[in-house]
């Protein structure tokens, strides 16, 4: 009982970050089917909980602590400064024309998890405006990438 606890607390921390190297590693390594199951979806759905919902938190720290100091004009009216399209911004309105929320939902197990979650939560942040949905998303696609890739580290 103890051996197999720590071998999804194994998986589980590892899918955390990459679960597509950590499935079919913990499959060679001789993980049970259970285990993978278990330990991947445990891993990656804590990990996308983590990552969306303390990524705010650690831009308004890293905003609060570090912010730089701008020289403003006491004197003179406040001037409206135009929106500027970044090559970040362009990359985001790109993807989701181009992927929208299912399409990266779907390549996030694959890639990154921290990757795709950030992309995502961009994406929400300037186009969906309900973070549950893209948890939901996220969740899913992970619950159904981890049973296709266990089945496949299985049958191969």
């Amino acid at each position: 009982m103890g051996v197999a606890f720590f071998k999804i607390l194994g998986i589980a921390l590892g899918c955390a970050l990459k679960p597509v190297v950590v499935i079919p590693a913990s499959v060679a390594g001789g993980a049970e089917f259970y285990q993978t199951i278990l330990g991947g979806i445990i891993g990656g759905c804590s990990g996308i909980t983590i990552y969306l919902y303390g990524l705010d938190y650690l831009i308004e720290t890293f905003r609060t602590y570090f912010r730089v100091k701008r020289h403003h004009q006491s004197d003179t009216l406040p001037v409206k400064k135009k929106q500027v399209f970044t090559k970040r911004n362009r990359m985001i309105v790109m993807m989701m024309q181009k992927y929208g929320l299912n399409g990266i939902a779907i390549i996030t197990p694959l890639l990154s998890l921290p990757l795709g979650v950030i992309i995502a939560s961009r994406i929400n942040d300037k186009f969906i405006n309900d973070r549950r949905k893209v948890h939901i998303y996220l969740c899913v696609s992970m619950v159904i990438w981890t049973f296709v890739i266990t089945g496949v580290c299985y049958l191969f």
